[in-house]
């Protein structure tokens, strides 16, 4: 009984490297510096891998870096990449946009972006709760693009103001809240 314990202990160990072997020959562009094969639940990590093994998974894992984030399974390895940094592009707008002024509250200065999708005569005014006009800030033709406008209250008092853009048939008001 103890010879038929040790020769499947023997044949287990040596499927296990056959797999390993094929696993290695079939995916050469996977290069895995060193990886447990045990009973399970160990971590093995380096400046630039992490490799997790979990109990019952011989040589079943995942493992990642910055770059990617592997999981090799018995049928199938998946592989992942990570993306880390997206540069902030400024893509042309597709249509009229007025954005929240930012900050808000503000005190005394906040920021008005808008978008212009064709050349278009824009117009933005600030209004006070009432509805009197307190300040034109745009009142020309732009050309296609993002813009941000400074808006400076620092003679106004504090309370509830909106701003609107017209530009075309497009029409858009935003509140804002300047605090003192």
């Amino acid at each position: 009984m103890k010879n038929k314990i040790i020769d499947f202990v023997m044949f287990t160990l040596l499927l296990v490297m056959v797999a390993l072997l094929l696993v290695t020959v079939a995916l050469p562009q996977y290069q895995i510096s060193s990886i447990v094969i045990g009973s399970g639940g160990n971590t093995i990590s380096n400046a630039n891998n992490i490799f997790v093994n979990t109990v019952g998974e011989v040589f079943i894992g995942k493992s990642s870096n910055t770059i990617n984030q592997n999981q090799t399974g018995f049928w199938y390895v998946y592989q992942q990449s990570t993306i880390t940094d997206v540069e902030d592009e400024e893509l042309l707008p597709t249509a009229f946009k007025l954005e929240q002024n930012y900050p808000n509250p503000f005190n005394p200065s906040t920021k008005i972006k808008f978008a212009v999708p064709e050349k278009s005569n824009v117009l933005i005014k600030v209004y006070d709760i009432l509805g009197s006009e307190v300040v034109t800030l745009v009142n020309q033709e732009m050309d296609t693009g993002w813009y941000e406008n400074d808006f400076n209250a620092a003679g106004l008092s504090s309370g509830v103001y909106l701003f609107r853009m017209e530009a075309g048939k497009f029409i858009s008001t935003k509140k804002m809240i300047y605090l003192r």
